[in-house]
């Protein structure tokens, strides 16, 4: 397959490096003749210096001929004409990244006008996954799957855990409810876990159940009382694209919510946009002013501002004080680490989060053999993929055979099925059906079709 990326900036690379090694032709476009060499040079792409709205260019890149097109400047204008100017030309299927809340209001006609397949907010996925942060308050993160009706949560083991120092197998004890431990991240590596695992301080574990059941899950975490407070409130420093968003999502909960920005232009637009919230016009990084502003009588603490070193600091500062959940976003891969080395584990990084909607629904386009694609993830630093199949055809090879008969890859495993709309944990016994949901976590293995679990012979 071939693919056109329009944009060398943070999203554009990212798709680059995920890109070179899946599609057989990656073409960049960029105007900035540096930004394309590197890329070339780092990713062994082809490279075109110009303008991705200017038909000749498009042109010469070929993009008759591409199986996907995808503009990811800066610019929402130019992606929508890229995207459009590509179709025309002969594009199969075309992605833009959108990220003005104005053009997002009419998405559906700009979709069915214009021939755009797919429109990415950055800003909008990042706020929604802050949402289901705040909601499940334990985890770092969070992946909803069947309209967000079932979750895979990343969550750590910390000196207070019961499950600290107890293997797998005898976690049944404590763990006495329908649930799967899918993958664990300890010190850079990943794995399933087998029997013998043991639960260590640090450990980032993977863990699917019910909603219900995962409230159950965070008492075996430690500091109880804590975790069973719910989040009702948020201090949010920075009042951009992401902030707008998340008080949306907010206000619909009855969230009390109080914004710091310390661009008055930028302050005044959200307070007239949001006039039911407290929006105050000043420095959110000054301890002065997070005092004054009563910081330590929030639940949560969003810092959401331009700089990846000072939203970490708030939220250092935020954790200090004893604030049950904070969120940061983080851009800088070398900063993530840091954070999480200081103990900064729930950050956002919404180029990845993009990455992630667009790897997804590339990946749903090239699997049309057995089962389509209804999500698709990264975790662990994106070691790992999450992948959620819909069963479409009863020609699949693992359809009617009890699982424990069925020879599954090595770092795979099977973490639920979605059948009729309920959540099943299976066992040897089960058997995959058509028309089931099945979510499947891998590490270290290329998955494009549901029998791609099974081991070749």
């Amino acid at each position: 397959m071939k693919v056109i990326i329009v944009g060398g900036g943070k999203v554009g690379e990212l798709l680059c490096a995920d890109f070179s090694n899946t599609f057989d032709e990656v073409t960049i476009i960029d105007t900035n003749e540096r930004r394309v060499e590197k890329l070339v040079e780092t990713y062994d792409i082809k490279g075109l210096v110009g303008n991705g709205a200017n038909s000749d260019i498009l042109l010469e890149a070929d993009a008759a001929n591409a199986d996907m097109f995808i503009s990811v400047t800066t610019s929402d204008e130019i992606n929508m004409i890229s995207c459009i100017a590509a179709k025309q030309i002969g594009a199969k299927y075309t992605i833009a990244r959108i990220r003005n809340p104005e053009y997002s209001k009419t998405k559906e006609f700009i979709k069915q006008s214009l021939g755009i397949d797919l429109m990415v907010n950055p800003e909008y996925e990042a706020a929604k996954q802050i949402f289901y942060m705040l909601k499940y308050p334990t985890a770092i993160k969070v992946e909803s799957f069947s309209n967000n009706k079932f979750n895979i949560l990343e969550v750590i083991i910390n000196e207070n855990s019961i499950l600290n120092g107890v293997s797998l197998i005898e976690s049944k004890k404590y763990i006495d409810f329908p649930s799967l431990v899918c993958l664990v991240e300890r010190k850079g590596d990943v794995f399933v876990p087998r029997g013998n695992y043991i639960f260590k301080v640090g450990d980032k574990v993977h863990i699917t159940a019910s909603n219900k059941n995962l409230k159950n899950f965070y008492k075996l975490l430690g500091n109880k009382e804590n975790l069973e407070k719910k989040v009702t409130s948020s201090l949010i420093i920075g009042a951009g694209k992401i902030a707008h968003y998340l008080v949306e999502f907010l206000q619909k909960v009855s969230f009390y919510t109080k914004v710091i920005e310390i661009d008055k232009e930028k302050a005044i637009s959200l307070s007239e946009t949001f006039p039911e919230i407290d929006v105050i016009w000043a420095d959110g990084s000054d301890r002065d002013t997070l005092i004054e502003e009563g910081i330590q009588t929030f639940d949560s603490c969003i810092s959401l501002t331009g700089l990846d070193e000072e939203n970490i600091i708030i939220n250092l500062y935020a954790h200090k004080l004893g604030i049950k959940k904070t969120v940061a976003k983080v851009n800088r891969a070398s900063l993530k680490q840091i954070a999480e080395d200081i103990g900064q584990y729930s950050y956002i990084t919404p180029k990845e989060i993009v990455g992630n909607i667009i790897k997804k629904y590339t990946k749903s386009l090239q699997c049309s053999r057995f089962s389509d694609i209804e999500s698709y993830y990264r975790i662990a630093n994106s070691k790992a993929e999450v992948i959620e199949f819909k069963i479409t055809s009863d020609n699949a090879k693992v359809i009617g055979t009890k699982l424990k008969d069925l020879a599954i890859n090595d770092n795979m495993l099977i973490a639920f099925i979605i059948r009729n709309n309920k959540q099943i944990f299976p066992n040897g016994e089960d058997e995959i059906k058509v028309n089931d949901n099945v979510v499947v976590v891998s590490y270290g293995n290329k998955l494009e079709h549901i029998d791609d679990i099974l081991a070749r012979r």
